[in-house]
């Protein structure tokens, strides 16, 4: 094999660098040895493999595809293995990123068919970047957006089957390529081959912006919801001060009559009605108790006293520490779905736990250098399960409800989380970092 065969064929290998990169660069941010290291890493990776076979597809003139097929294999492991992403978002990530190639794939044996060479050429694999680039390019473009849909859209239900739409452009277009090249040049073969791919094309990207757009509907929706429900907290604390307030006014002015009620009953000696008085006016003042004031930020505050008082309902001792201001580094409806999350399923657990010793713990604290530590502990009965590293879904045990999705704003925000429990105790603990 001559040096400008192996450096055609090279060329034609490399073209996965830019595929690489299509998966990597919307989950960069959650990579598990670095984000320049990795980048790093999978250019050698490509550039390395390429040579090979290149060198085994110039010598055997086997299909390009052969050697290149049975490489995805390990690469996808590997793929799986360096994010911190869910595996569905990934499968479809890689999926997409092989379909949006199989386009310039496909267009070198139309290329080579049209021009009557047996193999690839200078013609079809330039043809094979003219192709392929434009969709790496419109990547760069909205890279923000697609990060966004991989960080924000967490339903399950969608990941585990939207890979399916590039795998059937992928088989499209793999059952496209001609088995004889002398069958393209019959009748309209060629014509309907562009219409086809122009088709497909459209499609993929209609395909594509449906599912941001909905993503972002469904986002908007729940953190609508979300925002309503933070704002009822709210709201049931401002009720809750104003009736302190209105209590309190009532009781300063009640003060007067009872101070000279008391007064005139001790100079008469009047003990046992001074007593009864006294314990009536205290019982006032027991029964008109300030509301709860747990932290600077007031969504949090407010969520907190929420989940307090459905616990003190419960008869569950609830107690809460927390040193948060009002600037964090998550908003409030993200900080308030971990928190209410969380929380939700501890007060379910520690019902279920039916023990008189039952106690929510609730700490949060925010470090000198912004980022925010939260740790919650509660009682549970029963067993935990859990599968593939995911607590199961039980209502009846109080974990497992909402914890992916936990898991999910965590990521997001560059944090860390860490579920655990021992025979009694169930333990959440999380860190947002700054920035």
């Amino acid at each position: 094999m001559d040096l400008s065969k192996f450096l055609l064929c090279f060329a034609d290998y490399i073209i996965d660098l830019p595929a690489a990169f299509l998966c990597i660069l919307p989950v960069l941010e959650h990579s598990r040895i670095g984000k320049r290291r990795l980048i790093i890493i999978a250019a050698a990776v490509m550039i390395l493999t390429a040579i090979p076979m290149a060198l085994i597809a110039g010598f055997t003139g086997i299909d390009p595809n052969i050697p290149l097929g049975c490489l995805l294999i390990p690469l996808f492991a590997a793929y799986m293995m360096l994010f911190d992403v869910k595996r569905s978002k990934l499968l479809y990530l890689f999926i997409t990123a092989v379909a949006v190639f199989s386009f310039g794939g496909l267009a070198t044996h139309f290329v080579n068919a049209m021009t009557d060479q047996p193999s690839d050429t200078i013609v079809s694999v330039s043809v094979k970047w003219l192709i392929s680039l434009p969709f790496l390019t419109a990547e760069l473009i909205f890279l923000k957006k697609l990060r966004w849909l991989f960080d924000n859209e967490n339903i399950d239900s969608i990941w585990r089957f939207v890979w399916i739409v590039p795998l059937i452009i992928t088989a499209a277009n793999f059952m496209m390529i001609p088995s004889d090249y002398s069958n393209v040049h019959v009748g309209r073969i060629f014509e309907l081959y562009i219409w086809e791919e122009f088709i497909l094309v459209v499609f993929f990207v209609i395909f594509l912006v449906m599912q941001y757009n909905i993503a972002r509907a469904i986002t908007n929706k729940t953190k609508a919801e979300q925002d309503l429900q933070i704002l009822g907290f709210q709201a049931a604390q401002y009720e809750n001060l104003k009736k302190y307030m209105d209590s309190t006014s009532k009781l300063r002015h009640d003060f007067v009559y009872m101070a000279k009620t008391a007064q005139k009953l001790a100079a008469e000696g009047n003990i046992k009605e001074l007593q009864k008085l006294l314990n009536d006016y205290g019982a006032d003042i027991d029964a008109n108790t300030a509301p709860l004031h747990y932290c600077d930020h007031p969504a949090l505050n407010a969520i907190t006293a929420y989940y307090a008082a459905e616990a003190r309902d419960a008869g569950i001792r609830f107690t809460a520490k927390l040193n948060v201001s009002q600037n964090v580094v998550i908003s409030d409806y993200e900080l308030c779905s971990v928190v209410g999350n969380i929380l939700d399923n501890a007060l379910a657990a520690a019902r279920e736990a039916n023990d008189e010793t039952a106690r929510i713990l609730f700490a949060a604290d925010t470090k000198a250098n912004g980022d925010l530590y939260i740790a919650i502990s509660n009682p549970y009965s029963g067993a935990i399960k859990k599968k593939n590293n995911v607590f199961a879904s039980t209502k009846k045990g109080g974990h497992g409800i909402g914890l992916e999705s936990v898991k999910a704003i965590v990521s997001k925000n560059n944090g860390y989380c860490n579920f655990r429990f021992d025979s009694r105790t169930f333990y959440s603990e999380i860190m947002l970092r700054q920035g």
